[in-house]
């Protein structure tokens, strides 16, 4: 026998039975949850993200199973605090989207398991796999959507998707495997505007990435802008507001004009910092390798902005001089410290 579950919002009508359960019905009177499955086979459901090491991505593949059993919810995959916990997310969001979270026994895979997982961007494809393995997403077109589609995104208490860190090396990832599309916080969406042959699709909450998949409503794409790297950059400190000092600005110049390096020795307070800050005003404009370079580090670290999404002026960083050679380049895992060899 099958378990039936029904719980509708509107009146019914005297239909037969059998009529209550056909996808027709299910859509046009926005049940507020619907599970008719069989309470004695296990469900499986497959969905991908992308995770990210030091300044690249890799694919994940995330494995839901929902079976029978005492009520647990297992991660499993090498996941760190922040992906433990999004069981918890994970669960309220769905609740707070009126869609029952059946107590069942669920175990979630995040495969490759032998890598490290961090970070809140699971969430997403966590609460995906979960609603499609339940049946609360039927759609004869899903297997093709999940194969050409990577989700990313950290869920609010209340359904809604925050923006998530380092959203740019992880869809130009998505890209180099060969999807098709992307589902993204819509927060980040101006961060990878300018990838081109990825459709990058922005959301605001979980409801509307249900309606998508279940056919119901569309995602508007994102379109994709041509990025001005020609464009005259105004700097904070230009170089030409030094005075005197002619031969280290020659050798500056010189440096900069034939991609040099220069070391500048002198007294504290002899204008070295000063000089070296002024430098990138009369740097050539980075090319779209170089700008991508560095705007993959500051979304990392998650140091853009809706104002400047895209990182086109070439950075400066002054790390102390008493730093040693270890807190410079960084040893930890999660250290920052790479930002200063920008």
């Amino acid at each position: 026998m099958k378990n039936i579950i029904l719980v509708l919002s509107k009146k019914l009508i005297p239909y037969p039975l059998y009529y209550y359960m056909t996808p027709k019905f299910i859509y046009e009177n926005d049940l507020r949850y619907l599970s008719y499955t069989s309470r004695k086979e296990n469900m499986l459901a497959i969905t991908k993200s992308i995770a990210l090491q030091g300044l690249n991505g890799y694919l994940v593949a995330i494995q839901i199973d929902i079976g029978n059993g005492l009520p647990d919810f297992q991660i499993v995959g090498l996941p760190d605090i922040s992906v433990k916990e999004s069981k918890e997310r994970v669960k309220t969001a769905i609740k707070n989207s009126n869609i029952e979270f059946l107590s069942r026994k669920i175990i979630v895979n995040l495969s490759p398991a032998s890598t490290k997982k961090e970070g809140s961007m699971f969430d997403l494809p966590i609460a995906i796999g979960i609603l499609i393995a339940n049946g609360n997403i039927r759609n004869y077109k899903l297997n093709k959507i999940l194969e050409e589609t990577a989700f990313v995104g950290e869920l609010s208490l209340n359904g809604k998707i925050e923006k998530t860190k380092g959203i740019l090396p992880i869809c130009i990832e998505a890209k180099k495997l060969g999807l098709k599309r992307i589902i993204l916080p819509k927060q980040n969406a101006e961060e990878v505007g300018v990838l081109q042959d990825l459709e990058i699709l922005p959301v605001n909450t979980l409801r509307e990435v249900i309606h998508y998949l279940n056919g119901k409503k569309d995602i508007n794409k994102y379109e994709s802008r041509i990025l001005d790297l020609n464009k005259s950059i105004e700097y904070e400190y230009d170089f030409s507001e030094v005075k005197g000092q002619e031969n280290v600005k020659r050798a500056l110049e010189i440096a900069a004009s034939g991609s040099h390096n220069c070391l500048l020795l002198g007294t504290p307070g002899s204008g070295k910092t000063m000089l070296a800050r002024r430098l990138p005003s009369i740097l050539p404009n980075m090319n779209l390798e170089e700008a991508l370079e560095v705007t993959k580090i500051y979304s990392i670290l998650g140091l853009t902005s809706n104002k400047e999404p895209f990182i086109t002026t070439r950075p400066f960083k002054s790390p102390h001089h008493t730093v040693t050679s270890t807190s410079l380049v960084g040893r930890r895992k999660k250290s920052k410290t790479s930002e200063k060899l920008v």
